[in-house]
C-alpha cells in the first residue's frame, strides 16, 4: 500500500458510524456513513432538513472535524 494512501486511512480511523463530533464551523454532527473516500457528517440539532449534511474526502477530516 502507499504512504500516500496509508496516511488519510489513518486520520478517519478513529471515526465511528452514530459518533457525535464537533465540526469547524461550531455545529454539532453524527457521524452518517464511512465510505472507502468519503465521510458524511449529518449536523444535530432542532428544525433540521433531512439533508442537513456535508460529505468530506477523508485526508480533510483533521481539519474540520473534532471529538
Amino acid at each position: 500500500m502507499h504512504m500516500e494512501h496509508c496516511k488519510p486511512v489513518e486520520d478517519a480511523v478513529w471515526l465511528r458510524e452514530g459518533q457525535h463530533v464537533l465540526m469547524a464551523s461550531g455545529r454539532a454532527a453524527e457521524v452518517g456513513k464511512i465510505g472507502d473516500r468519503t465521510i458524511r457528517f449529518d449536523y444535530l440539532g432542532r428544525g433540521m432538513k433531512p439533508d442537513d449534511c456535508v460529505v468530506l474526502p477523508r485526508h480533510r477530516i483533521p481539519e474540520f472535524v473534532r471529538v
